[in-house]
């Protein structure tokens, strides 16, 4: 009998160890995801921003297609509009030059805040392409090399 309490003894002190494991594992996890949800890097649409309360001020990701005929640099400043598939735009302005690839009617995601105007002010530009995007530095090295079958 002194050996089957043993055996009992060992199973509950393997017992608790697991609750204790499983009880630190959860609650890391709900710490972590705590402090991630202001940073979960999602973007919304301008459809979506019409819906939002108290947007002015707040750190956004928005993304959409630049606009046909909305790009231009005025005073330093590049201006832009960003619409969606439901023709909601927002306007952009941007500081910085703008990365190569951004063109109009082609993806782009931009992160910011709307000012007072309800202009997005965007602190970062990031312009999306397709998977047949191949830097002009890679198409120049295969065309030296002969080896190009691009359109261009």
């Amino acid at each position: 009998m002194v050996r089957i309490i043993k055996v009992n003894n060992q199973i509950k002190k393997r017992f608790i160890f697991l609750i204790i494991i499983f009880i630190c594992f959860a609650s890391s996890i709900v710490l972590i995801s705590y402090s991630l949800k202001d940073q979960i890097a999602y973007f919304v649409s301008p459809g979506e921003l019409q819906k939002m309360n108290d947007i002015e001020g707040r750190y956004l990701k928005v993304g959409g297609l630049v606009k046909k005929d909305s790009l231009q640099f005025k005073n330093n400043i590049w201006v832009f509009e960003i619409t969606d598939e439901s023709n909601y735009s927002i306007n952009v302005e941007y500081s910085k030059a703008l990365p190569s690839l951004v063109e109009e009617n082609k993806g782009i995601i931009v992160e910011g805040e709307f000012s007072k105007n309800n202009i997005f002010i965007a602190a970062i530009v990031l312009a999306k392409h397709d998977e047949n995007y191949m830097p002009q530095s890679a198409i120049d090295k295969l065309k030296e090399e002969g080896k190009w079958r691009g359109n261009n």
